[in-house]
């Protein structure tokens, strides 16, 4: 079943009634108006515009509208509680049912997954990046970014990882962990999350004919594993060298802090372009596989738990 922890969807003005205009900001031009937005951040992301020049409703909202059960996420079991919740703020009414055939403009593809061991997590995927030409790969306070090196904006795809429990904790999500008794309701998860920023983005990534927003909660696409498997390569056999060439390699390694990137863009400086630089960082995967034992296990765990 597939998560997300942001939609941002685009429907029929008849599908909100207005209970209270004044908690809306009202856009006048040439004495008509021409829109009405409700903006609020916390304690989760809800944006409505109200544009009766393209007769649209825009609704963009995050998985903290789901309160208490924010773990779950927004998915096909959790739509409903969404806009009940918004419609329990008491400033309007989005039909539910209606909603289910606006359609999805932009998302965030999400899947929580428990990993205790956060030291052999954020390495693991560095160190086997598939091909630094097509994939940048950035990490900063165990955040790992993977984004797609095109140029079209409808191919790029962009990856980002990171310890939830320890976002959760921050001072900025404190007050709604507290308003909704969720201390502890992330300990060892590691959110993946692939933002789609296009409806092409959307269709393709979920294997889907349309937009629909019934037709994205219930795509059996498994995006994100998918994303992995393409940017992420599985650990090679261990090789074991014994002679000058071993040593060699040993000294890049050791000169390149271990690090799988760095040794790329080192020897990138020294051959030819043209190279098969995936050919030539295989002995180096390898002697940092062998350094970890647990490179198969953690690759294979990988790909299941994203499914």
């Amino acid at each position: 079943m597939l998560t997300f922890d942001k939609l941002k969807l685009v429907s029929s003005i008849k599908n909100i009634s207005i209970y209270d205009k004044k908690a809306f900001e009202v856009k006048v031009k040439d004495g008509k108006v021409h829109s009405l937005l409700y903006y609020q951040e916390t304690p989760f992301l809800l944006r409505i515009k109200i544009d009766y020049v393209r007769n649209e409703l825009v609704v963009e909202f995050s998985g903290k509208v789901l309160g208490s059960d924010y773990p779950k996420l927004i998915s096909i079991e959790t739509i409903y509680q969404c806009f009940q919740n918004i419609n329990e703020l008491g400033f309007c009414r989005i039909d539910p049912d209606a909603m289910l055939n606006s359609e999805v403009v932009t998302c965030d593809v999400t899947k929580d997954i428990k990993w205790s061991d956060a030291s052999s997590l954020v390495p693991y995927i560095q160190g086997h990046i598939s091909n630094f030409k097509i994939y940048n790969c950035s990490v900063k306070c165990d955040n790992i970014t993977i984004e797609k090196n095109v140029i079209s904006r409808k191919c790029k795809k962009r990856m980002i990882i990171y310890n939830k429990e320890k976002e959760m904790t921050s001072v900025k999500n404190r007050a709604f962990v507290e308003k909704y008794n969720l201390d502890g309701a992330f300990k060892d998860i590691w959110r993946f999350e692939i933002n789609l920023n296009s409806k092409e983005q959307i269709r393709n990534s979920l294997d889907l004919s349309d937009n629909k927003l019934l037709s994205v909660l219930q795509s059996e696409a498994t995006p994100i594993a998918s994303f992995i498997k393409d940017a992420v390569s599985p650990p090679t056999v261990p090789i074991k060298y014994n002679d000058r060439k071993s040593y060699l390699m040993a000294l890049v390694l050791k000169d390149c802090d271990y690090d799988i990137t760095k040794v790329d863009a080192k020897l990138r400086e020294l051959y030819a372009p043209g190279t098969k630089f995936s050919k030539l960082l295989k002995p180096y995967r390898a002697a940092l596989d062998a350094m970890s034992q647990e490179g198969n296990d953690t690759y294979t765990t990988l790909v299941e738990k994203l499914k």
